[in-house]
């Protein structure tokens, strides 16, 4: 698919299952990841470097390299401004960035597999600009956590790494939802579920972070986090569906 033409290049804009950011420009603030517009010193560890450069690896036979000294992808030498890798809107990866010299994408086989990567065309670039004024450069992988497979493969990722992929998901949402944990809310690696006072959880919403989880169809349990005047959280409020 050509997505020049998609019509689906705006940076943002997609149904979101899960977000995992992945840390350029984010700060931890009581163990919860928040966004911050204006340039930090704060930089990702060396672990979690290592983590990205395991998810990139896939793309490095088409001229996609991830330094891990300054954080950034280069496509055939050039800084890459934005990448995206979607498969459908609810499994795929993107990384916005203010600055760069070209924009890029991901295309797969029938399997979804990558073959090979393209150039969003001038127009595409310059219609993206306005959008990429305020990124943050994080990496974001978005994944509807029912397309998992019995034996626990991400499917959208197509590239081998799929168990590497899944553990450096489950750890960025383990380190974001630690926050959650004085309420009652905690997050089950084994399970890939959200369980309040050991009851499963059908839905969880916090929109000050963007943390939105489900909806699943097995638990009428829906929680929206609550904050104050301040945008601090101050508690959860719990609903049930009886219907």
């Amino acid at each position: 698919m050509d997505r020049n033409t998609s019509g689906s290049n705006s940076f943002g804009s997609r149904k979101i299952i899960i977000l995992v950011m992945g840390v350029c420009l984010l700060c931890a603030v009581a163990g919860l990841l928040f966004h911050t517009k204006a340039k930090a010193s704060w930089r990702p560890s060396d672990q979690k470097r290592e983590e990205i450069a395991e998810i990139f690896e896939v793309y490095q036979p088409y001229g996609l390299r991830y330094d891990k000294k300054d954080n950034r992808l280069y496509y055939n030498g050039a800084l890459v401004r934005y990448f995206e890798d979607v498969v459908d809107d609810d499994h795929y990866k993107e990384w916005p960035n203010q600055d760069g010299t070209v924009d890029i994408y991901a295309l797969h086989d029938e399997r979804g597999g990558v073959t090979s990567l393209e150039l969003f065309d001038d127009q595409a670039f310059a219609d993206r600009t306005p959008s990429l004024r305020s990124a943050l450069c994080e990496l974001q992988i978005t994944e509807n956590i029912n397309g998992y497979t019995d034996d626990g493969e991400a499917p959208f990722n197509g590239g081998g790494n799929d168990e590497k992929l899944n553990e450096y998901i489950k750890d960025t949402i383990e380190e974001a939802y630690t926050v959650y944990q004085q309420y009652g809310l905690t997050y089950d690696r084994e399970s890939d579920r959200l369980y309040y006072e050991s009851e499963l959880v059908g839905y969880f919403e916090d929109k000050e972070l963007e943390h939105y989880f489900g909806p699943f169809d097995d638990s009428s349990i829906k929680i929206y986090a609550v904050r104050d005047k301040k945008g601090e959280l101050s508690g959860l409020n719990i609903k049930r569906d009886e219907n």
